[in-house]
């Protein structure tokens, strides 16, 4: 193995609590466990992480369509309140980088890039970061793994994929990449390990 790649949200950044979103759907009367699908997979989020529209202008949409006078720029902060980065596997991924080209693909917005440099500080731990709204294309079309290959330098079979949504990890063998699902943080780890030889 030559390469680790890995996904960001659900893997490195992760929502144990969904208290915050709960409450939100209350305040707003929506129904019960509805609002992921309004942020993650409503057809303008599909615009915004494939580059078609700008962050700021979804969540203007989103909080017009919600009918709230809460601002948009609250109503993303109070959806991910409870969101928790794993800094244990970030340290991880960080010990990588001496042996391994390391790298991120993530279907995320257009500030991700400004999120992973100047907000987590974790983009100086890798050698490429690969971003949906940027690429315009997203996980899990073949495209957007050709090209963290193409720029990390090495073949598919030359890599390992983490990602926490199984048709991602499926998009990434199919290509002939090393797939794991992340599940828990713990099994993740062990994985790694074991498919890059570090024990």
């Amino acid at each position: 193995m030559r390469a680790f790649i890995t996904d960001f949200g659900g893997v490195l950044m992760r929502t144990p609590s969904d208290k915050s979103r709960r409450e939100l759907e209350a305040q707003l009367g929506l129904p019960l466990n509805s609002i992921e699908a309004r942020i993650f997979n409503s057809d303008q989020s599909t615009r915004s992480q494939l580059g078609e529209m700008s962050v700021a202008e979804f969540w203007e949409r989103t909080a017009q369509e919600l009918g709230t006078d809460i601002s948009p720029i609250e109503l993303r902060r109070r959806i991910f309140a409870d969101d928790v980065f794993d800094h244990e596997l970030m340290n991880l991924i960080r010990s990588l980088r001496a042996t391994f080209k390391i790298g991120m693909i993530s279907n995320t917005w257009d500030d991700g890039r400004h999120f992973f440099s100047d907000v987590l500080h974790i983009a100086s731990a890798f050698d490429t970061l690969v971003i949906s709204a940027e690429e315009k294309v997203m996980k899990p079309d073949p495209r957007i793994y050709q090209i963290a290959l193409e720029r990390l330098d090495v073949s598919a079979p030359e890599a390992v994929f983490l990602d926490d949504v199984i048709e991602n990890v499926q998009g990434a063998v199919a290509l002939g990449m090393h797939g794991i699902h992340f599940q828990t943080a713990q099994q993740a780890m062990r994985d790694m390990r074991q498919l890059l030889r570090l024990d």
